[in-house]
């Protein structure tokens, strides 16, 4: 398989997923009675109804007798829809985001790696004869050796990653990615969720250039801007595409497809 075709199937994989969680995290809170334009009540009670069905029937490893009591308390807790839930939604729905995010840039850079060797080149790195020989082929050593490199791809902060990009092939995501101020901010938005019980940090002050008088608020997370989210990352993932497709002479995605 050509190189074009695995960082074309790469790309096209994360941003199907990227779209599928915002399509969940959409009908998720369709679900709960949020966000129900163009979408009947009965329609919703029918989702909820099949739902009910499916989570409650009595398995038969486990014969357990709906009550009236218990089905009231389905009920109420489905027909109350606190704030709470829609917050959660919308959270996940953040986290899950980065987690594909991350996962492409370990994913792409590492086809990457394998296509051109020459970018592990390191002087401060040494391997001896050993750790050598215990590879039948080359390949199987290039891929154990860009296992550590890709690491960082996948779980350095968003402002190292760009350092890295930036030194590593002359893409500056700063200067040139639009959209990269609001995905910064969504990155450490989703940090302060996953360290910080959704609450400002100093961390997140620091990053965004902002003032002390919001520490420990708690962050406002809405489908707007996790729609915007969704948007920025798709943009990104096809910014990083187009400029290494550019400098290694390879096919465009478009030529491609």
């Amino acid at each position: 398989m050509s190189i074009e075709s695995k960082l074309a199937g790469i790309n096209i994989y994360y941003s199907t997923n990227v779209t599928f969680i915002l399509e969940t995290v959409i009908s998720t809170m369709q679900f709960w009675g949020y966000n129900t334009t163009g979408m009947e009540d009965g329609s919703i009670k029918a989702i909820q109804d099949r739902s009910r069905r499916f989570l409650f029937q009595p398995q038969e490893s486990k014969q357990e007798i709906l009550t009236e009591n218990k089905l009231e308390k389905i009920n109420y807790q489905i027909n109350q829809k606190p704030e709470t839930i829609k917050n959660h939604i919308l959270k996940m729905g953040l986290i899950y985001f980065f987690s594909l995010f991350e996962a492409f840039n370990k994913d792409y850079f590492q086809e990457l790696y394998l296509f051109k060797p020459d970018l592990m080149k390191s002087k401060e790195r040494k391997v001896d004869l050993e750790y050598l020989l215990q590879f039948e082929n080359i390949e199987d050593l290039h891929r154990s050796l860009s296992q550590d490199q890709i690491e960082r791809f996948g779980h350095q902060d968003i402002d190292e990653f760009a350092k890295l990009i930036l030194k590593k092939f002359n893409i500056d995501l700063k200067g040139n990615l639009e959209c990269w101020p609001n995905l910064r901010e969504s990155y450490y938005r989703r940090n302060i969720i996953v360290h910080n019980d959704g609450k400002i940090s100093e961390l997140y002050l620091k990053k965004l250039s902002l003032g002390n008088d919001k520490l420990n608020e708690e962050l406002d997370c809405n489908i707007e801007s996790l729609w915007k989210c969704h948007s920025d990352i798709h943009s990104y993932m096809d910014f990083i595409d187009d400029a290494i497709r550019k400098k290694f002479n390879l096919k465009s995605l478009i030529e491609y497809l």
